[in-house]
């Protein structure tokens, strides 16, 4: 389940706006319920990032554990923060 969550959150428009408990549970063909669950463990292990509006919950691939410390400024050239930047830069 981990693995199908985490190929959803870095494609693309999911880099740039988030998933939602419904955008999973179509995915992963379950209830919404039941993926808000999933996601909410997969925050909890680390793998997301939540954000709570008055539209509802949303999640986000987890850019933290790729950021030193000690250079909060350095983005490498692999990996989901590169792939990131990328797609939230393009238009479309």
């Amino acid at each position: 389940v981990f693995a199908r969550i985490r190929s959803l959150v870095t494609k693309p428009e999911a880099l740039r706006s988030g998933i939602s408990p419904s955008d999973a549970a179509m995915t992963l063909g379950i209830a919404p319920a039941m993926a808000k669950e999933h996601l909410l463990t997969a925050e909890s292990k680390g793998l997301l990032c939540r954000d709570v509006s008055p539209d509802g919950f949303r999640f986000y691939v987890n850019l933290f554990p790729e950021i030193d410390p000690r250079d909060v400024y350095l983005v490498k050239e692999y990996g989901i923060c590169s792939t990131w930047i990328k797609a939230v830069s393009t238009t479309g």
